[in-house]
């Protein structure tokens, strides 16, 4: 095996970026043409398929996903190098690019991104929300660094992904002071007719309530049905419903006051993750995230807070 052309190396982390041979070449400032052909060089020296293509689409290999980072670190070492050469006192950062699932509260996702952006020589975040199976198709062509998410990476398909277990929060169910006082009592049997406000069906942790009060035989009035918990959290604030707050985020809707706890939602949590292409996370910025999402949450996993190795049909 050759050495790896360190020029190539910077191209090819920017055809990874964009998914597309023809979009990084108009970045770069080359030929179409010219671009596969040092695509294809590099694949020699490095011994190895880094693409394959779907439809249109560019996907890295498992290879492509490991050589990719050290793609990263080159282009990142050499812009770097540019800055101090014009005389630059700091050079620039290298951007950390982070796929959010919507069920994830925003002020939580502040929470577990922030550690990130300590670290020198990386950020800002470019932080995007969408559905998981969206941002893992994202995550499998380069263009995301890790997903957070409340799941972890569903087994079958053949892109290999790994979820790394940050934690675990309990949930309550919190409501105003009316609606407390007119259900009050034993969960969950005093919330038969209640009001309820909930997440979108199909998310983890519909499924995860649901379930509770079908064990029960409870049956409520969904008033509600929410993709963004912002939005949720203000219909119950306005009375509209009694609606779940995860324990992680108890202190901050009580600091807003106007609504009161009614009780736990006994063996309902959610867990979440950080999914990534590595077992082993190399970059600097991702692994202080889930190292202080670790201590925050209490990764309290049955894998240890070792990464859940699955395939996903994300890609």
């Amino acid at each position: 095996m050759e050495q790896a052309s360190l020029p190539r190396l910077h191209y090819f982390a920017v055809v990874a970026r964009e998914g597309s041979l023809v979009r990084a070449a108009r970045e770069l400032g080359t030929t179409h043409s010219n671009l596969s052909m040092q695509m294809r060089a590099l694949e020699e020296e490095l011994g190895g398929d880094l693409f394959e293509r779907r439809g249109r689409r560019l996907v890295l290999t498992a290879l492509g996903n490991e050589i990719a980072w050290y793609a990263d670190e080159v282009s990142r070492l050499a812009r770097d190098a540019s800055e101090v050469a014009r005389g630059h006192e700091r050079p620039r950062r290298t951007p950390l690019r982070v796929g959010v699932v919507g069920a994830i509260p925003k002020a939580l996702a502040f929470r577990l991104l922030e550690p990130a952006l300590t670290v020198e020589g990386y950020g800002p975040v470019a932080a995007r929300q969408d559905t998981l199976e969206r941002l893992l198709e994202e995550l499998a062509v380069g263009r995301l660094h890790l997903v957070l998410a409340d799941t972890a990476p569903q087994q079958g398909g053949t892109l290999r992904l790994f979820g790394h277990p940050l934690g675990i929060s309990e949930l309550a169910l919190y409501g105003t002071p009316e609606l407390a006082e007119k259900y009050q009592g034993d969960l969950p049997g005093a919330l038969s007719g209640a009001p309820l406000l909930l997440p979108m069906r199909g998310t983890s942790l519909r499924r995860s309530i649901e379930r509770w009060l079908g064990e029960h035989s409870v049956r409520v009035r969904v008033e509600g049905e929410f993709d963004d918990v912002g939005l949720m959290r203000v219909f119950g604030l306005r009375g509209r419903g009694i609606f779940p707050v995860r324990a992680a985020m108890a202190a901050e809707i009580e600091d807003i006051g106007g609504v009161v706890k009614l009780g736990a939602i006994p063996g309902v949590t959610e867990r979440y993750f950080a999914i990534s292409v590595e077992r082993r996370v190399r970059h600097p910025a991702v692994n202080a995230l889930i190292e202080s999402a670790r201590e925050k949450l209490g990764a309290r996993d049955e894998a240890g807070g070792a990464a859940v190795t699955s395939r996903s049909r994300g890609g």
